[in-house]
């Protein structure tokens, strides 16, 4: 299959991942946040303020229009088995399928409240990892427009709507050792902008060829000087937040 960008160690591939996967090596650190199976609708209204429930008098506002739904509006329960057979691996959302998944001990938890008031989303999200280690924790404050890190809205808004920060994907692979990168579930190709930025070789696969587009685009500016110990031991620098609204 013909890549839809090759440059620097860093492979994209337009398609399926079921169909792309099968010809890539399992010698590799397959690091992703797949579609859960959770019909979640990217377009649907979210309310502004916080609480522990939707009043009936609260304003709401639209998610950006310009998203593309996700492929089957995310209505297909989703299978990780094809995907547990390399070497290392780390996939978000598995409290979502965590019957399909061998048991493990080493899932990392990404706290996005901090010190906020919790409200009607999880104030946080799960990995599962075939990795034997205890359990990790990373925090960073991550809520509709209120955002620590790099994606702080003064930066600009987010790229996809499941965007996950770069931060905490590079504090991802940092508990990897495997030499090559694999993305399945690409989306904006936050996961390769880390791996870029960790000196690694990444390989992403995205179904819709937009969001092929703008991961080129993220992929083509330079690299700061990281290193993956530092991502192991310290947390986003905390931002002044861009609004006050709740996702």
């Amino acid at each position: 299959m013909t890549p839809y960008y090759d440059d620097d160690g860093i492979t994209i591939y337009h398609g399926n991942a079921r169909e792309v996967l099968p010809g890539l090596s399992t010698n590799a650190a397959l690091v992703s946040d797949p579609q859960y199976g959770i019909g979640f609708n990217v377009n649907a209204k979210r309310s502004r303020r916080s609480g522990l429930a939707f009043g009936k008098h609260k304003p709401h506002i639209e998610r950006d229009p310009k998203w593309i739904p996700l492929q089957n509006r995310d209505r297909t329960p989703f299978d990780p088995t094809p995907l547990l057979g390399f070497e290392e691996v780390i996939l978000w959302g598995a409290n979502n399928y965590s019957a399909l998944l061998p048991d493990s001990r080493g899932w990392l938890v990404w706290d996005k409240l901090g010190d906020k008031q919790p409200c009607a989303f999880g104030d946080c999200e799960l990995a599962w990892t075939n990795k034997d280690q205890s359990i990790r924790i990373w925090r960073q404050v991550w809520r509709g427009l209120v955002r620590e890190g790099e994606e702080n809205v003064a930066n600009g808004s987010k790229l996809h709507p499941c965007q996950k920060p770069i931060a905490l994907m590079r504090w991802c692979l940092a508990f990897t050792t495997s030499q090559t990168v694999i993305d399945p579930y690409m989306g904006s190709g936050t996961t390769l902008r880390a791996a870029k930025d960790l000196g690694r070789k990444a390989i992403g696969i995205e179904i819709e060829e937009r969001y092929c587009e703008i991961a080129a685009k993220r992929l083509s500016q330079g690299v700061l000087p990281i290193h993956e110990t530092e991502c192991l031991s310290i947390n986003p620098v905390e931002t002044k937040y861009g609004g006050g609204l709740y996702d």
